[in-house]
């Protein structure tokens, strides 16, 4: 169990793109750091005990610097990965404590040209004891300040600005007794990913440990109907502890069309299988306002708008005519 979660969580120090960064992170383990894992802090911890994370930064510039350090709760994102530098736009219903709420901000940090420094980062684990993990991460970012020009004038002001940095990730525990991970289906609704129309399917792991090597197979088709109309698999993913994410089904630039479908999903993770069927509904407004948004959906051409106006030209040219027609007569002396 402990050999599966170290592969899965290797390497949890995020890099930044070239030439982003001028500053470098390295963590400081400590004495509760379970054996053999180096990159990230894993922590065994008693109950309401504290533990300080400690991290050297190293300025490699010339010039000084401010560095920003956020925790965070990791999430399990749309893609079937783990974030450990970002926090959820909904954080899961069973998620009891939030790492981030148990892990001090400190403030943001001066760095002198070629400095280097140690920051400690307090850790408060919860006073209550807990089962499986609590997963999150330290986002280690630089402050950057650039001009930018007012929409409203020809002002310019400073706006502070936080963008490519480091991600340190942090596991906790009261002990490394293994629990079983466990998922569930919560929702299948129409959406749309990237102005792209989907079929999202909310897969839960609602227990307290990482979901490994997840593998998804999913069809959708018409109810009462055979013949499978979108279908969507994934390898190799993985969730976060007590986290939820949508896992999308291209329409593959298919419009939605109102009616009631079928998803068959499974769902496998080493020797656990789960197999879901679920019937759900799109609503024809629903389907009208997706189609619209959707970018890879081209306008044709509206026949019946066309037939429509076609026939209110002869309208106007048939009342034309009988006016014509009529005033001709009236001015015509032979009658």
């Amino acid at each position: 169990m402990l050999v599966t979660l170290l592969i899965a969580m290797w390497p949890v120090i995020g890099r930044a793109e070239e030439g982003t960064l001028s500053f470098y992170v390295t963590p400081e383990l400590p004495e509760s750091q379970v054996e053999g894992s180096s990159s990230y802090f894993d922590l065994n911890l008693a109950p309401g005990t504290s533990e300080t994370l400690a991290l050297t930064l190293q300025n490699a510039s010339e010039e000084p610097i401010q560095i920003r350090i956020t925790p965070h709760t990791a999430y399990t994102n749309v893609n079937g990965v783990v974030e450990y530098g970002k926090e959820a736009e909904e954080p899961d219903s069973t998620l009891i404590h939030s790492l981030d709420e148990l892990i001090e901000s400190p403030e943001v940090i001066d760095l002198a040209g070629k400095e280097t420094k140690t920051v400690d980062v307090a850790l408060h684990m919860p006073e209550d004891s807990f089962d499986g993990f609590l997963v999150g991460g330290l986002r280690i970012s630089e402050v950057l300040e650039e001009e930018v020009e007012e929409a409203s004038s020809s002002k310019e002001g400073l706006a502070v600005k936080n963008e490519y940095g480091y991600v340190v990730g942090v596991v906790v525990s009261n002990s490394r007794n293994s629990v079983t991970p466990d998922l569930d289906l919560l929702d299948v609704f129409a959406d749309q990913l990237n102005y792209r129309n989907v079929i999202s399917a909310t897969i839960q792991n609602f227990t307290p440990t990482f979901v490994n090597r997840l593998a998804i197979e999913a069809t959708v088709q018409r109810a009462g109907e055979d013949e499978v109309l979108y279908e969507a698999s994934n390898e190799m993913m993985q969730m976060a502890p007590n986290s939820h994410f949508h896992y999308p089904i291209s329409l593959e630039g298919d419009r939605f069309v109102a009616g009631e479908y079928v998803l068959k999903l499974t769902a496998t993770s080493g020797e656990e299988e789960w197999f879901w069927e679920r019937t759900f509904t799109i609503e024809t407004e629903q389907a009208r306002s997706f189609n619209r948004a959707d970018v890879t959906i081209e306008e044709g051409i509206n026949w019946w708008m066309v037939a429509i106006l076609i026939l209110l030209l002869f309208i106007v040219f048939g009342i034309g005519y009988l006016i014509l027609k009529n005033k001709k007569k009236e001015t015509d002396p032979k009658g």
